[in-house]
């Protein structure tokens, strides 16, 4: 395809994805028919009902494409640095593909290279614990340290944890979004900053044009893509209705593995994962275990340690702490040292990125 020809397509898959009565499943129709976007554009209404589109819904593909101006609305999306991709392109995520529905287009700001990476989905609560943060951090460090590209969608919780992890150790990531991909749609606004520093080597995607904005019905459907991109996902935690669960079932039709971390089962958020476990999903207690079962020749790279030097009652303090947290006045009675002393060194173990203080006065060691 030539590279006007391609333009054009993408002018006209823009145009037809703005309609809303069309979705994925439609817009493949009339791709396939009519063997082209332009064409699918230029067609009449018995086009359509030879495609196999339903009357009500040629009803409304004549009405909209009237309100359309196929060219603006391409050069407003250009404007704002969104790329579009169509399934025919080599640079569209090959995994994501083999899915049905697949997007016939998708949308993509930032660095495009990475869809085709080695990638995993990491999935979970919005009310996660700080059992699920730390093992999220862990995992997601390990997998991240070993070159994978980590997947998920903008949510708290999970999400915005798994990747967090990744921003903060300079890996790569893919947030897919419920909504368009402009700045001003990017939600939960307490995660624009994550998404603005995902963009630096990673991306954003979505399957939906500008003008749409965060709809509760949209998330069900944009979960298919985060598994539809991922060689498996991994539920960290998850309730019996979290829509986690959504992520997970479908990459269990997509073919692909499914990973769930273990849980407490006195814990509501440990619910879902549990019952995965049950079912079949590989346990995971660490990064390698992932690693291991998509059968992946690659080494983790443990993160580097601090170079700063570590003082002799700051050794004493690692060596209390462990991943489960402890109260300071555990350590302090443990360490039989000033507590003003233990306080300050807790500080400077935080600083060096040994520790972690999960609020509570409660902390747990990183490394």
């Amino acid at each position: 395809m030539s590279t006007l020809n391609l333009l054009d397509e993408k002018i006209y898959g823009n145009a037809l994805n703005l309609i809303p009565a069309l979705g994925p499943v439609n817009l493949t129709k009339l791709l396939n028919y009519c063997g082209g976007f332009l064409k699918a554009w230029n067609a009449d209404g018995q086009d359509y009902f030879n495609a196999g589109i339903s009357p009500k819904t040629v009803d409304k593909i004549i009405t909209d494409k009237q309100k359309i101006n196929p060219e603006q609305s391409f050069a407003e999306t250009t404007r704002r640095q969104i790329e579009i991709l169509l399934i025919s392109e080599k640079s569209y995520p090959q995994l994501l593909k083999e899915i049905i529905p697949a997007p016939p287009l998708l949308y993509v700001r930032g660095n495009k290279k990475v869809l085709n990476s080695l990638t995993v989905a990491v999935v979970g609560t919005r009310k996660i614990s700080s059992y699920g943060t730390m093992a999220c951090e862990e995992i997601t460090l390990g997998l991240t340290n070993s070159g994978m590209t980590i997947v998920s969608g903008l949510a708290y919780g999970a999400d915005a944890v798994a990747l967090q992890t990744v921003v903060d150790n300079r890996g790569k990531g893919i947030a897919v979004l419920a909504s368009d991909l402009n700045d001003t749609s990017i939600a939960p606004r307490s995660n624009f900053n994550l998404a603005q520093k995902i963009l630096e080597k990673g991306c954003l995607v979505s399957e939906y044009p500008l003008g749409y904005s965060v709809q509760k019905q949209n998330f069900p459907i944009r979960n298919r893509i985060i598994s539809g991109l991922s060689l498996g996902t991994l539920v960290v935690e998850a309730d019996i209705e979290s829509g986690a669960l959504i992520t997970a079932n479908y990459s269990l039709e997509q073919n692909r593995e499914v990973f769930a971390i273990p849980g407490s089962i006195f814990s509501p958020t440990s619910r879902g994962t549990n019952q995965l476990i049950k079912s079949g999903a590989k346990v995971v207690t660490s990064a390698n275990d992932i690693l291991e079962e998509l059968n992946l020749d690659t080494e983790i790279v443990e993160a580097q340690t601090n170079n700063i030097e570590i003082t002799e009652i700051e050794s004493k303090i690692l060596e209390l702490l462990s991943k489960i947290p402890i109260h300071i006045d555990e350590i302090i009675k443990s360490a039989q040292v000033n507590p003003a002393i233990i306080s300050a060194n807790l500080t400077l173990l935080e600083i060096k990125g040994r520790i972690k203080n999960l609020g509570g006065a409660k902390y747990v060691k990183i490394r």
